[in-house]
């Protein structure tokens, strides 16, 4: 069996694969961009995180930190049915169904949960630090999506918080809390640029 000799986030149609792939590989493959269709690539969730990071920049810029840090929690559950609405407004369903797929979406989403320990420790120890911590946790969840949505849009936004966010704080020496909340924005700002070419793209 041929290997990959590198590995794309946006994988070349099948046709153009230089080996035939395996009947499973291609299977899968056909399954994923069947997925990324009919979810359009979930673009709305990265536009919600948005939102999120930029009211999280307002929290934390007016209000006392830990009354910033309770509402910017509670603002996290707002994210996902924002984030279907919009993903609707450009055609896509969040909870379309993958027989194959589904199961490995959901592992991902639940991911999110195991975080939840590590920031309720951190804003116990370390307050400051919880935009930041929540920001670079919570975008590595997006890696997985890089895959099965065949997009560099997602790999953009998981690699991109964590390097941007981490060489920040690293260069100041400080938690940058409000600083940290408007470049996560940023970044998913970029990565939902590269996502409407994407979505643009398959249609």
């Amino acid at each position: 069996m041929a290997l990959p000799t590198h590995f794309r986030f946006d994988d070349p149609p099948i046709h153009q694969h230089v080996a035939a792939p395996l009947p499973t590989t291609a299977a899968v493959d056909a399954e994923r961009l069947r997925l990324a269709r009919l979810t359009a690539r979930g673009i709305g969730m990265p536009i919600a995180g948005t939102l999120f990071w930029l009211v999280v920049a307002a929290f934390v810029r007016e209000l006392p930190l830990r009354s910033a840090l309770f509402w910017s929690f509670c603002a996290t559950g707002a994210v996902f049915p924002v984030g279907v609405v919009i993903t609707r407004w450009f055609g896509g369903d969040l909870f379309a169904k993958s027989p194959s797929l589904t199961p490995l979406a959901m592992l991902m989403n639940g991911m999110q949960l195991m975080y939840w320990p590590i920031i309720v420790l951190v804003w116990s120890l370390a307050p400051a630090w919880v935009p930041y911590a929540m920001a670079t946790l919570f975008g590595t969840h997006f890696l997985g999506y890089a895959w099965l949505y065949r997009s560099r849009g997602y790999a953009v936004l998981s690699l991109g918080v964590s390097v941007v966010l981490t060489a920040a704080v690293l260069i100041a020496r400080d938690p940058l809390l409000t600083t940290v909340p408007l470049l996560a924005a940023a970044v998913y700002a970029v990565a939902v640029a590269f996502l409407v070419r994407e979505w643009r793209d398959a249609r």
